[in-house]
C-alpha cells in the first residue's frame, strides 16, 4: 500500500543527501562500502531513514533495466519470493 507526499517535503529531505555525493569521487563519502548501486542505495537509505521514518525502498538505477532496489521495513529486509 503507498501513498503520496509532497514533493517539496522529499526533496528538503533528500537535498543534503544528494549535495554530498554530487560531483564526489564515492570512494572519499563516509559510510559508501563501493560503488556499486547497491551500496550507494544502501547508505541513502540509512542517511534518509532517520528523516521520513514511513521510508521503505530505495530505488537506484544506472540505466533503464540496471540498478538497485533496497526495500527495509519495520521487521528487516524484505526480500523477493
Amino acid at each position: 500500500m503507498g501513498w503520496t507526499v509532497d514533493f517539496g517535503d522529499v526533496k528538503q529531505i533528500f537535498e543534503p543527501i544528494f549535495k554530498s555525493i554530487d560531483h564526489h569521487p564515492l570512494f572519499e563519502v563516509e559510510g559508501i562500502r563501493d560503488g556499486d548501486t547497491a551500496s550507494i542505495a544502501a547508505w541513502v537509505f540509512e542517511n534518509a531513514a532517520r528523516k521520513p521514518p514511513e521510508l521503505t525502498q530505495v530505488d537506484l538505477y544506472e540505466t533503464p533495466g540496471c540498478g538497485s532496489i533496497l526495500a527495509i521495513d519495520k521487521d528487516g529486509p524484505i526480500l523477493p519470493i
